[in-house]
């Protein structure tokens, strides 16, 4: 099996209501509907859940293999359909993997055009009016001149895992990421002795909580061939390895485990004989014996504030507490949908961000406990005015830690543009309307230094204070009060 997993195959195997208790725990292995006679393999899902990509040869003729789609409900699933032919020209094709905001999709193809670097190169396209288009070899500084394959993006789109024999590693076949630097990727490099053996590690799989990390290796301590590990990622390292046990890995030959987000349901491919259609199967495990941790999910619409119309804007997302930027995701050019993946421990920023509008930031507390609930969060982006995303304590205008990143927004705004705009101040519902008149001006006029602080000119800055008269929120908890205390920013 070896082999054949390095020619881009990925395998999802789901077995008919077989029952085995393994690792404290009952689990359910199950075979999908959807394999076929021929190969199946390797599964990856859109951020909201109603798109599952995989690999299949059911539609090659001879040597190839295509990347096909499926979307699915909670009832039901709909036919296959292959991918389009600027993904699917290769000799082979796949492995794929897809961002969640279903913008962004990695895919390892064999001689799918002249310029490539290897025997099997990964690919890089953009959804373009919801077509997938633009496909770019990812160059050099990931692929190289022997086999790349079966890629693996983090949910914040900003790592990339794949397996490589390229000389220079440990084993048959090493594990290797990259990470985004603005539209390309670093030069690829050795995930390290923690994952990789001198055997052959490959499907790397990395959770939606960008912490639990999957992948197969075929080391002398396995099982069959090829088995499934697991590991904790914290801060680019791994911990110790967790070799999962039957009924998911078995005598047989096992391959790219993936965890659904929120969810108990594991997906994993096989070329076990038991109920098998054929060649690699896939299947899903019932509990996931290595859960990881839940996500928020947040989903919405970008839309024109005037019009209603769709907005494809940037989705950049910020750690609030330390200022550092977490990742980048889109909205779609075509509907406006957007959905993002936050995971538990961290106080963020989403900001939606177009050259055509002023940037709107909201706040999201992903705090530990967090039952990765789903949100639904429409943004809409306005031309003349936006609220900023400042923090104060109640009763002061001070501005707090959590500020930061969206002051330094707001210096590049103005030093990107030669608008002058004006900040308004408001305050929550307590006290009377003297008192916060003053403290909102206040507000205002700290937003104001910040600026002048950062060298922007004092005449392009007006500043006014409307204390509590026009709240966005008129509930009286402390995090409707907290909503309550910011400053808006109008373009003059």
């Amino acid at each position: 099996m070896k082999h054949f997993v390095k020619t881009g195959l990925i395998i999802l195997i789901s077995l008919p209501i077989l029952l085995f208790v393994a690792q404290a725990q009952t689990v359910k292995i199950s075979p999908l509907v959807i394999n076929s006679a021929d190969d199946d393999f390797g599964t990856a899902f859109s951020g909201d859940k109603n798109m599952m990509l995989f690999t299949s040869a059911r539609a090659a003729d001879g040597f190839g293999k295509s990347v096909e789609q499926k979307v699915f409900t909670s009832i039901s699933w709909t036919k296959p359909e292959a991918l389009t032919d600027a993904i699917n020209n290769g000799r082979q094709n796949g492995s794929v993997t897809i961002t969640p905001d279903g913008q962004y999709m990695v895919f390892a193809a064999y001689e799918h055009d002249e310029d490539g670097e290897g025997r099997t190169d990964l690919y890089g396209v953009r959804k373009v009016r919801g077509e997938w288009e633009d496909v770019e070899n990812l160059g050099p500084m990931v692929n190289s001149d022997a086999w790349d394959s079966q890629p693996w993006i983090s949910g914040d789109g900003q790592i990339l895992y794949f397996a490589s024999d390229r000389s220079g590693g440990r084993g048959g076949a090493d594990i290797y990421y990259c990470e985004r630097r603005g539209d390309g990727w670093s030069q690829a490099r050795n995930a390290g002795t923690r994952i990789n053996s001198d055997a052959d590690d490959m499907c790397p799989v990395l959770a939606p909580d960008g912490t639990t990390f999957y992948f197969a290796s075929n080391r002398s301590s396995s099982i069959g061939g090829f088995d499934i590990w697991s590991s904790k990622r914290d801060a680019g390292d791994f911990g110790p390895l967790f070799h999962l046990k039957a009924p998911i890995n078995s005598e047989y030959d096992e391959y790219f485990f993936t965890a659904m987000v929120n969810s108990d349901i594991a997906y994993f491919s096989s070329n076990r004989p038991e109920d098998n259609r054929g060649g690699l199967d896939i299947y899903t495990a019932l509990p996931n014996p290595v859960i990881p941790e839940p996500v928020r999910i947040v989903r919405g619409k970008v839309t024109d504030e005037q019009t209603g119309r769709p907005v494809q804007a940037d989705l950049i997302i910020t750690d609030l507490q330390t200022g550092a930027f977490v990742g980048e995701l889109r909205s779609d050019d075509v509907t406006g949908d957007y959905t993002v993946w936050l995971p538990v421990g961290m106080r963020y920023s989403v900001t939606a961000s177009h050259p055509d509008y002023l940037f709107y930031s909201e706040r999201f507390d992903v705090l530990p406990g967090d039952d990765g609930s789903e949100v639904r969060h429409d943004i809409k982006l306005s031309r003349t005015q936006t609220r900023l995303l400042v923090f104060f304590d109640f009763d002061s205008s001070k501005l707090t830690g959590e500020s930061q990143s969206e002051l330094r927004r707001l210096v590049d705004f103005m030093n990107s543009h030669s608008k002058s705009i004006e900040l308004i101040g408001h305050t929550d519902d307590v006290g009377d309307d003297a008192y916060n008149d003053k403290l909102s001006q206040r507000r205002a006029e700290a937003v104001k230094s910040f600026l002048l602080e950062n060298g922007i000119n004092d005449s392009r800055i007006k500043t006014t204070g409307k204390g509590k008269r026009e709240p966005i929120d008129k509930g009286t908890t402390d995090e409707s009060r907290a909503r309550n205390r910011r400053v808006e920013m109008h373009v003059i």
